[in-house]
């Protein structure tokens, strides 16, 4: 297991970026520091099937990390489907930093540079 984890650990990092960016809305959400305005894209991704896909997608990061799973492209799906999470709010933090105004937030940045990293880690290591 540490040797799939010392040779998977950009994935490894993905997984626990995932999580994170699942934690940050709970606590976001429960303290009430986050009002996204009503009718937004982040009104409708900070509810709960959207925080729970962020697990699932973390938890299938994590096993690939972990066991190296090499059946039904696992591979392929697990990139394909955080891709796709990781796209999915970042096209949410600047649709909601435009509608207040704002050019980009760090959050926006930070999807960016995790849906960048993604991406080059998928090109470059095959």
């Amino acid at each position: 297991m540490l040797n799939n984890l010392r040779h998977n650990y950009l994935w490894f990092v993905s997984a626990l970026e995932t999580y994170g960016l699942a934690a940050y809305f709970i606590a976001t959400h429960s303290t009430g520091n986050f009002t996204p305005p009503p009718n937004s894209v982040l009104d409708m991704l900070d509810d709960p099937p959207f925080i729970f896909l962020l697990g699932v997608v973390g938890t299938i990061t994590m096993v690939y990390t972990l066991w190296n799973v090499q059946y039904f492209h696992y591979k392929a799906i697990m990139t394909a489907s955080l891709t796709f999470v990781w796209l999915l709010f970042l096209c949410g933090f600047v649709i909601h930093d435009q509608m207040r105004g704002n050019l980009l937030s760090v959050p926006s940045m930070y999807s960016l540079f995790v849906l960048l990293r993604i991406v080059l880690t998928v090109i470059l290591k095959g």
